[in-house]
């Protein structure tokens, strides 16, 4: 008797293990979508967009002949001038900038970057990301973009397009820091303001080429602002709300007020009498408004909010920094507020249930709770949208609005709009080396001004992440003491900022405190706490309250944040701190709250997991198995915490700049050269013939 056993490879095996070309088109030609299901159809998929690669190649490849070709003849000009666009845009009945935007594409992929273009001729790398690496080195000198595409091709198909963008920009100030440094201020000094009009009437103010430290200065102060106002009642959408902010602090209708008056006068209006707060129709017309205490849309808005581990500012006057146990300060634990001590009790009432939909109580979507939970109201019975303030009192009402924007903040696993962040290499606050720094939301900063805003962060929460030799984290302490320095403007006020230095654990314990002045204070305090901790590291360590308590400790909250650096769920990069803290198994059904059962999601996906059909398991902390509701199974590992740098490669000169020229007009720009060089990155049009020269007083051919 004998068994026979089907051995034949599946059918998403034999479509993963072929390369783009005829076998693989042939194949889907006998294939059909409805016909599959599960791991089978997203193999299928892939392989569709492999081929799709290899397709847009090609007829990138054929633009770029034509944009060179000569009549009769398969000779081609030297390289793509002025005209070149032209003959695509004639032959695709395509606009002109379309064209000469396809062919600027195509002719980096033959030209400038090829290693790039050959990897998505063979379905390698799909022509999103091929076009971002275009892009985000068009005004890059061609040896340091060829070494960019070279470093970042290998994974460049697994990285979501944000992801590869900001590995792009890291890489490139890596490579030639002293450029990148260059550049940033070359830009700076052509910065401007434009104002341009919009098909529905209304109008689009940009800020062009600020600096980045003014830049985020700007947002964080209007998102604070627009917290404030949320707090005080207004239910307008909070991205709308930042708008308003904006314009009412640059139309000057607010001069001369300061931040708490902007505040109450704002929330007045909204208040009114017969003011309709909705003309649109209703929630649908703007995004979720994502309020302070987080769950807003998964867009990546880098202004959703931060952690609330505790007021930042409530430790040693001397230092500016928080207080978490040490004996000398008489400080409070680590974990803030809430450590040690029993959770709050939920607000009453049906906006205030406990449940895993979201890390602040209450379903998703639903504001964090009624006045009594010091959240806004749910609107009055006429439905004009009054809740809680009395207007005629609003002006004069002394205690909320400081609470809102200067007070404590509200417990851990809870986010608050307005709260800066900044990721940095501790030998680079040292100045050690010059490797570029991290806003999670807004991309990378320069050395220069990532140790700017360490002093405009001053008295923030600054978490010290030290990791082992792999970039891998081992652990998360919080800095008692801060760099001391002068406190000019506004460095002395009071911040809820995140701050994060990475370094390994070796070198932190290698460095000699007497070696960086000011810093000194500092390390020495982390290596005296580095030695009392276990060399292996891992989270805090679990108590038996953690095992019944709703919400995770504000260490175990920090831990999980810092691990898991993004929402978990496949390519989503929502950062932590505007994101939810989901239990995996619920807690409802006997889920502690600890590092191995916790993993951070953002709202759309806390839906996902439990209104959408998705599940989820953690095998291993930090491990997500992910199964969607068609069946298809994805796998999330921990992130490095610690990329390994690239190696500069320093030029027998120094590089050369952009050469963008000045900002003209399309039409009276002088030099069309210079012009089409800079907004199409093409090369300078090859002259096929010789013209007499034209007297300055004639206008010129062909009138």
């Amino acid at each position: 008797m004998s068994i026979d056993q089907d051995v034949r490879p599946s059918v998403a095996a034999v479509l993963d293990g072929l390369i783009a070309g005829p076998e693989l088109d042939g194949l889907l030609e006998e294939l059909s979508a409805a016909a599959l299901a599960g791991e089978d159809l997203a193999a299928y998929l892939r392989a569709c967009a492999r081929q799709q690669a290899r397709s847009e190649s090609r007829t990138l490849t054929a633009m770029h002949h034509l944009g060179r070709a000569r009549a009769g003849s398969t000779e081609r000009y030297a390289g793509c001038d002025e005209f070149s666009g032209d003959e695509v845009a004639a032959t695709m009945c395509w606009s002109r900038s379309m064209a000469t935007r396809k062919l600027g594409l195509a002719d980096d992929l033959e030209t400038r970057l090829p290693a790039v273009g050959q990897a998505v001729w063979e379905g390698r790398l799909d022509l999103a990301r091929a076009s971002r690496l275009c892009e985000w080195t068009r005004d890059v000198p061609d040896d340091l973009a060829r070494h960019v595409a070279d470093v970042l091709l290998p994974a460049a198909t697994s990285m979501p397009v944000g992801e590869l963008i900001d590995r792009i920009e890291q890489v490139v100030i890596e490579l030639d820091p002293d450029w990148a440094a260059r550049r940033e201020a070359k830009a700076r000094r052509n910065g401007r303001l434009i104002l341009q009009a919009n098909p529905s009437g209304t109008a689009t103010l940009s800020l062009v080429d600020v600096a980045a430290t003014s830049g985020l200065a700007m947002r964080d102060r209007v998102d604070a602002l627009a917290a404030a106002i949320r707090g005080l009642g207004v239910l307008t959408p909070v991205g709308t709300l930042r708008r308003e902010v904006a314009e009412r602090l640059l139309d000057g209708s607010l001069a001369g007020l300061d931040d708490r008056a902007v505040a109450v006068l704002l929330a007045a209006e909204y208040h009114a009498p017969g003011n309709d707060p909705d003309p649109g129709g209703g929630p649908s017309d703007g995004p979720s408004d994502g309020g302070p205490t987080g769950g807003g849309p998964s867009d990546g808005d880098p202004s959703d909010g931060g952690p609330s581990d505790g007021d930042p500012s409530d430790g040693d006057p001397s230092d500016g920094g928080p207080s978490d146990g040490d004996p000398s300060d008489g400080g409070p634990s680590d974990g803030g507020p809430s450590d040690g001590g029993p959770d709050p009790e939920p607000c009453p009432g049906p906006r205030g249930r406990e449940d895993d939909h979201g890390a602040t109580g209450g379903p998703a979507g639903d504001e964090p709770g009624g006045p009594e939970c010091g959240g806004p109201s749910g609107g009055t019975e006429g439905g004009t949208g009054q809740g809680l303030l009395d207007l005629p009192d609003l002006p004069g009402e002394p205690e909320p609005f400081p609470r809102l924007l200067e007070g404590p903040e509200p417990g851990p696993g809870r986010v608050r709009a307005g709260v800066g962040e900044v990721r940095l290499r501790l030998s680079t606050a040292l100045g050690l080396d010059d490797l570029p720094g991290q806003v999670p939301g807004y991309g990378t900063v320069l050395a220069h001004p990532a140790r700017t805003l360490l002093n405009h962060y001053r008295q923030g929460e600054w978490r010290i992440v030290c990791t082992d030799d792999q970039g891998r984290l081992q652990h998360v302490l919080l800095a008692r003491r801060r760099p001391h320095r002068p406190r000019p403007g506004g460095s002395g006020q009071r911040c809820r900022a995140i701050v994060e230095l990475h370094v390994p654990t070796t070198l932190l314990a290698a460095l000699d405190p007497r070696d960086h002045g000011r810093w000194a204070p500092l390390l020495g305090e982390l290596q005296a706490r580095l030695a009392e901790l276990p060399r292996e590291g891992g989270p805090p360590a679990a108590t038996g309250a953690d095992f019944s308590r709703r919400r995770p400790r504000v260490e175990i909250d920090r831990w999980t944040r810092v691990r898991d650096r993004c929402c978990v769920a496949p390519a989503c990069r929502r950062r932590a701190q505007s994101a939810d803290l989901d239990h995996t198994v619920d807690h409802a059904w006997g889920g502690p709250s600890l590092d191995w059962n916790l993993g951070v999601l953002d709202r759309h996906h806390h839906r996902a997991k439990h209104h959408g059909g998705w599940t989820l398991h953690q095998p291993a902390p930090g491990h997500f198995v992910w199964r969607t509701r068609a069946g298809i199974r994805h796998t999330t590992r921990p992130r490095k915490i610690l990329v390994e740098p690239v190696a500069p490669r320093p030029a027998a000169a120094p590089r050369p700049l952009p050469d963008d020229g000045p900002v003209w007009a399309d039409d009276d720009h002088p030099d069309w050269r210079a012009h089409y060089r800079r907004r199409t990155g093409l090369a300078e049009p090859q002259r096929t013939t010789t013209r007499p020269a034209v007297h300055p007083a004639d206008d010129p051919p062909p009138f």
